[in-house]
């Protein structure tokens, strides 16, 4: 039993010598290395940050700092440290004051000495804030004289890296004429401010807006629009209409000015026929879209002012299809009823067909019976239609209805035309002397 003590104890004796031989070989315990290091990063705000850091033979605890700085008890900050060396440190959301100098640290102890990665950088880029004019945040409208120069400001701020503003006009056509630029850090340190200035003497009314954007978001955001009106003219207004629509532009606001004689321009282009305090458009089309309808009458000086100015806008219509009837008995009725309902909310909208028989029928049929349903019809598209009699072909016409109530107005004033025609003639033509 001594003997197996001994033994044991020589054993243990020659196990600690063979330890602290291959130490001292080595120089001492194993260090502490890197597996991997942080580089340099940048990341947008809002996203999600992570920079690497694994060590070998880890023996200490790992920690990060910011400019110097432990990051502990930040909330936004995870550190994934654990025995296997795994050290990296996430931010999720990065935000602009996340930006900095990091670097990964890990302690020593039990003789091995701590380490630390190179410093290096996180960079944020930041959107740009919505851009202002800042001419425009009280009032849409600025009034200045003709010939004035005016003077704009367009500001963006929290931009990294900073913003780029540019400025359009109610076209949507750039201005790049006297403009200048300055750009300054904001209280953060962080991200940056954007201030454009532009310059510029109207020599009409216009709509003026600016954009912001940088490297990193090129899309970038648009201000609102500020107006620039001249003194003594009148404010740009809109009109949307749609296909086949028709309008009357009073030159007053429908207020009359006794015998004043009225012009009449679209697009600057006189209208030399028209003379009326208004102006009648028919049957609209995308074609007049963005054409502007002015006009003027003569002030005391005898000169041409222009007092009214409207922007025609097209917009497209959007028609749901409706079903027929499913029997004629049911048309019958619906008929009647739409009769009834008519004189109850006015005027609704009708659809006109023309159909071609196939057959030699003599009787013209009331009502035809189209393939189940009313569908959405481009002009040349054909459908069948049947009723108790034979088949027919039939097709939309397109605005049908306003083209019969067109052409109807149009006989009217012709026969007016032919009635004044016939006065004049019937006057010309009596015996000289005749009451």
């Amino acid at each position: 039993m001594i003997k197996s003590t001994i033994n044991m104890f020589y054993v243990t004796i020659l196990l600690v010598c063979l330890l602290e031989t291959q130490n001292t070989v080595n120089g001492g315990p194993a260090p502490q290395y890197f597996i991997s290091t942080p580089q340099n990063t940048t990341v947008t705000a809002g996203h999600r940050a992570l920079l690497s850091c694994s060590v070998g033979n880890i023996v200490g605890t790992c920690q990060w700092t910011k400019d110097g700085l432990s990051v502990d008890g930040v909330s936004r900050y995870q550190l994934g440290a654990d025995r296997n060396g795994l050290c990296d440190l996430t931010i999720d959301p990065v935000l602009p004051i996340d930006e900095g100098v990091y670097q990964c640290q890990v302690s020593g102890g039990h003789g091995v000495a701590p380490i630390s990665s190179a410093p290096v950088s996180l960079s944020v880029n930041s959107e740009p804030g919505q851009p202002y004019i800042v001419q425009a945040m009280e009032d849409g409208v600025m009034e200045v004289k003709e010939g004035e120069e005016v003077e704009l400001q367009c500001e963006s701020q929290g931009g990294r890296p900073p913003a780029e503003i540019q400025w359009w006009d109610g076209e949507g056509r750039r201005i790049v004429s006297d403009v200048t630029e300055h750009v300054r850090r904001m209280e953060d340190r962080k991200t940056f401010k954007t201030v454009s200035t532009l310059k510029f003497k109207p020599l009409a009314g216009q709509k003026i807006k600016c954009s912001a954007h940088n490297d990193a978001f090129s899309e970038g955001k648009v201000s609102d629009y500020l107006e620039v009106v001249l003194s003594g003219q009148p404010k740009l207004e809109l009109k949307t209409l749609e296909d086949g629509d028709s309008v009357k532009i009073f030159c007053n606001n429908e207020k009359t000015l006794g015998d004043t004689k009225f012009k009449w321009f679209i697009n600057d282009v006189e209208i030399f026929d028209e003379t009326k305090s208004f102006l009648e458009i028919q049957q609209f089309s995308k074609s007049y879209d963005k054409s502007k309808v002015k006009c003027s009458v003569k002030d005391k000086r005898n000169n041409d002012v222009v007092i009214r100015v409207v922007e025609l806008v097209y917009k497209q219509s959007v028609r749901e299809p409706k079903a027929l009837p499913k029997t004629f008995k049911e048309i019958t009725n619906r008929e009647s009823s739409s009769r009834i309902n008519k004189k109850k909310s006015g005027n609704k909208k009708q659809t006109m067909f023309t159909c071609i028989v196939e057959e030699d029928i003599a009787v013209e049929p009331k009502y035809v019976w189209i393939d189940g349903k009313l569908r959405e019809m481009t002009t040349d598209e054909t459908v069948e239609a049947t009723d108790q009699n034979g088949k027919y072909k039939c097709k939309v016409i397109p605005r049908g209805m306003k083209k019969i109530k067109k052409m109807s107005k149009d006989f009217k004033n012709l026969n007016k035309l032919f009635k004044k025609m016939s006065k004049t003639l019937a006057e010309m033509t009596l015996p000289t002397g005749t009451n």
